[in-house]
């Protein structure tokens, strides 16, 4: 269902008191703020999402309403007539309310994404890598960054050690050497070495700061992306697979107060899962996460070998290698689908 704001509400509310219907008064309101342009039928269909419009036919006749006093237009563009306000539709409505305040406070009601988007420009550019500083310096609570083996330099440290001191919790992600080798080539193995114990060495006394490995390719396609306070996200747009992060164009997207929009959403959720499938940095920490996660393999190969143990008990071997089976069996089913999307993924670079 389509949400309309109070003021929008009340706006509603006093053109029925003038005389409109429910549905052309919702009509003429939604037309203002969200300013549709589309074919009669398909505008019908896409305000019925807001109350008093759920009827196709309340829909049409309120659009015809608003047709014959002038509020709407319809014009032919490539051939196909359009429905959509006229220009001075918000002017309209505050003559017909007789409050002139309307035609200002109406179009304010309603916030517009796009001053919230901007392309910042190619990776190359000064200004992309001078602003990403003052972004990260502005955090309140929160830096989500997943990196493949970008070195600690030294602004950048700068910069989210003075917000570590603030109180502002700071996650990196970094590639583990393993993969940076897979995305780059073997030299890149003591490269990231080395810059992983460097990122832990900066910040070896923050406790705010955690920094976590990433065995996972797919986890690193968000590699040189970055969020602050979960409310704006650096995106970096290139090819992980066939280019240089440094290669990139980077767009920013900021939520407006009280909402949250998707592509935020979208980028929090694959970083959480990112960070829930990372690892820590200690040796220990890689070895029992490890284990963990091929905690069903070793259970399989106890079972078996513990099927040529010596024992008395009847067809020892048999029951044991059954089970060492029955483990095995859903594990190379469940391994189908990632075989395939790692083949799909080899045949395209």
């Amino acid at each position: 269902m389509g949400i309309l704001a109070m003021p929008e509400l009340r706006i509603v509310q006093d053109l029925q008191h003038a005389g409109l219907t429910r549905s052309a008064a919702t009509l003429a309101v939604v037309m203002a703020t969200r300013r549709y342009d589309r074919p009669e039928r398909d505008l019908a269909e896409i305000v019925r999402h807001y109350p008093g419009l759920e009827s196709v036919t309340e829909a049409r006749l309120a659009i015809q309403d608003l047709l014959h006093r002038k509020w709407l237009t319809q014009t032919v563009i490539h051939g196909v007539a359009v429905t959509g306000r006229v220009p001075s539709l918000a002017n309209l409505i505050a003559t017909h309310l007789g409050d002139e305040s309307v035609a200002d406070s109406l179009p304010a009601v309603r916030v517009t994404l796009e001053p919230y988007i901007t392309i910042l420009g190619p990776m190359e550019n000064s200004s992309v890598f001078h602003s990403y500083l003052s972004l990260l310096r502005s955090a309140r609570s929160e830096i989500c960054m997943p990196m493949l083996v970008t070195p600690p330099y030294e602004e950048t440290v700068r910069a989210l050690r003075d917000r570590a001191e603030a109180g502002v919790r700071i996650r990196i992600l970094l590639a583990a050497p393993t993969l940076a080798v897979k995305w780059r080539s073997e030299t890149m193995r003591s490269i990231s070495t080395e810059r992983i114990n460097a990122w832990v060495h900066e910040f070896r006394n923050n406790p705010t700061v955690e920094i976590r490995l990433s065995r996972t390719a797919e986890d690193m396609e968000l590699a040189t992306c970055f969020s602050v306070d979960g409310e704006t996200v650096r995106f970096d747009i290139y090819d992980p697979y066939r280019q240089r992060s440094l290669e990139g164009v980077m767009i920013e997207v900021a939520a407006p107060q009280g909402m949250l929009p998707n592509f935020i959403r979208m980028f929090l959720r694959l970083f959480e899962e990112s960070w829930s499938n990372s690892v820590q940095v200690s040796r220990l920490a890689r070895f029992l996460w490890f284990l963990r996660k091929q905690w069903k393999s070793w259970l399989a190969i106890f079972f078996l070998l513990l099927a040529f143990v010596p024992t008395p008990v009847p067809r020892w071997p048999e029951i044991l290698i059954g089970i060492s089976c029955g483990i095995t069996a859903p594990l190379l089913i469940e391994g189908i689908p990632q075989m395939r999307k790692i083949v799909r993924k080899r045949r395209s670079r």
